[in-house]
């Protein structure tokens, strides 16, 4: 092994050393609070604890790092264990017991829009029969019914209603929170996935929807089309191979990861293709001249002049732009009254959806631990965005 090697391997266990330190500090505070606090607080702790972790942790079994010779020891292999334990409390519904709670389910959110294509009952019927892993949880099954079915209809609601309808953008604020308002991110979100998941409670997530084993959680998103294939990559509006990421990848314990940062590549691609030939064909040529706000061209130019230096290929120039670069293009006002409004209805519209992608953008990019919440963000968001631009895989 070269010394290099060897470097990397000691750098990549740093960092999971440092990204596991959130959950060590949540299972010390359940036991440092548990003498003191009631035990129904400290139980709902524990399960919020074991729904953040179920599924990282799902992807560092895969990777080996709590087998028999791996190096992480004490804590995190405890956190293993309670995790097997939280993923024990759910089971597959007995003969008859999805009817009997179907008919106790009261749609909420996004669900209740889909009784004017009167498709949903069947839909979720075959998700029911579809599904084999764990999902119902014992200990509050019409919750995990509800949460069970309200994913799968925010699926089915993306593939009949347009994907920026007002009703749609209204129930889906139910699920996954108001996020209208310019945001000013707290810093911590983005290396403690607790921090970042009470963040979203705070804006107003639902934590059932996430809160399932990770292969249920999985199947949930496959049956209900929110994980179909990545969308297809636009080569020319990718530069991301001229880019040092800033950790090397673990292929295994970082799967979700890097499976989130190829399906952001590939929609940034599709979406910097989609602004480019929209306001190229519109305007001409210099719709950059025109069309982009000043302060983003230069940047773009300035960027663009760094990589001559380093002796890159060039790009087009959009293919240097930032994710926060895209809703002031989009909704600037000559752009959004002129092109982009049919698309996406209201501004504000388009700011909340791109504010829910932001942290997974971050984290992604920063080789952060992805967790479920993240990926029902990503998944919703991104088919959102591509099946109103017309480019959904």
């Amino acid at each position: 092994m070269t010394d290099d090697s060897f470097r990397k391997i000691l750098e990549a266990q740093e960092s999971l050393r440092r990204q596991l330190e959130p959950f060590h500090t949540a299972m010390r505070a359940l036991h440092e609070n548990g003498a003191v606090r009631q035990l129904t607080e400290m139980t709902e702790r524990h399960r919020e604890m074991m729904r953040v972790a179920a599924g990282p942790l799902e992807n560092l079994k895969a990777a080996g790092l709590f087998g028999p010779d791996s190096e992480l020891t004490g804590a995190a292999k405890r956190i293993s264990e309670l995790v097997s334990g939280f993923e024990s409390s759910f089971r597959l519904p007995e003969t008859g017991e999805a009817h009997r709670l179907l008919g106790q389910y009261e749609p909420g959110g996004v669900a209740r829009i889909l009784d004017q294509y009167k498709q949903q009952s069947s839909e979720l019927q075959r998700a029911l029969e579809a599904i084999n892993a764990p999902w119902l949880d014992i200990h509050n099954q019409l919750r995990s019914f509800g949460a069970f079915a309200e994913l799968q209809g925010i699926g089915q609601a993306l593939r009949l209603a347009p994907a920026f309808d007002a009703r749609l953008t209204e129930a889906l604020r139910v699920d996954l929170g108001d996020w209208r308002v310019k945001i000013a991110w707290p810093a911590e979100i983005f290396d403690d996935p607790f921090a970042r998941s009470a963040f979203y409670q705070q804006k107003g997530l639902d934590p059932a929807l996430t809160e399932f084993p990770a292969a249920a959680f999985q199947q949930n998103l496959l049956l209900s089309g929110l994980s179909g294939p990545p969308p297809l990559l636009i080569e020319e509006y990718d530069r991301s191979e001229e880019l040092e990421p800033e950790d090397d990848f673990d292929e295994a314990a970082y799967a979700r990861t890097n499976k989130a940062h190829d399906r952001l590549t590939r929609f940034e691609t599709q979406l910097r293709r989609f602004i480019e030939e929209s306001l190229r064909d519109a305007f001409g040529d210099d719709w950059i001249r025109h069309r982009v706000p000043g302060d983003i061209q230069r940047k773009w130019t300035e960027k663009r002049q760094r990589a001559r230096d380093q002796g890159e290929r060039e790009w087009p120039l959009i293919a240097y732009a930032d994710f926060t670069d895209y809703v002031p293009i989009i909704t600037k006002k000559d752009n959004w009254n002129d092109l982009f409004k049919p698309f996406f209805v209201r501004q504000t519209a388009v700011q909340e959806s791109f504010q829910r992608l932001y942290p997974i953008r971050i984290c992604t990019m920063h080789a952060r631990l992805i967790t479920q919440d993240d990926e029902l963000y990503l998944l919703v968001e991104t088919k959102r965005i591509l099946t109103s631009i017309g480019t959904d895989a």
